[in-house]
């Protein structure tokens, strides 16, 4: 990711020493920046390789991904409708969400019963 030449050619040199160190640190900074984007993409490319080369392995990470977020959907879920229901019924002395909160507990009472 380094200049163009065209972008060479026209870059200021430095007047001071300050401007010189900041030049200096930058060219590492760049270095550094170009390293990293070869290490990452060259991962990139041996984790892709392995997938596609092992469909056994594709199937397994997969499955498990897919069983992981479930369970966590489904924990998450519980989680937060026990949550919306106890402060529900920690309302339910207010007065108008009290009464809409004992009409809910009372269709849910009769669905019961249905049952």
């Amino acid at each position: 990711m380094g200049l163009s030449p065209e972008q060479e050619r026209r870059k200021v040199p430095p007047t001071y020493r300050e401007d010189e160190k900041r030049h200096e640190d930058n060219e590492r900074f760049e270095k550094v920046v170009e390293k990293l984007e070869a290490m990452t993409t060259n991962g990139l490319l041996k984790d892709m390789a392995y997938h596609f080369s092992d469909k056994k392995e594709v199937i397994k990470v997969n499955l498990i991904a897919g069983i992981s977020r479930g369970v966590g959907l489904t924990l998450g879920t519980a989680i937060f409708i026990g949550i919306f229901l106890f402060i529900l019924l920690q309302m339910s002395s207010w007065p108008v969400v009290g009464q809409w909160v004992a009409e809910f507990l009372n269709m849910v009472e009769t669905y019961r019963a249905q049952l």
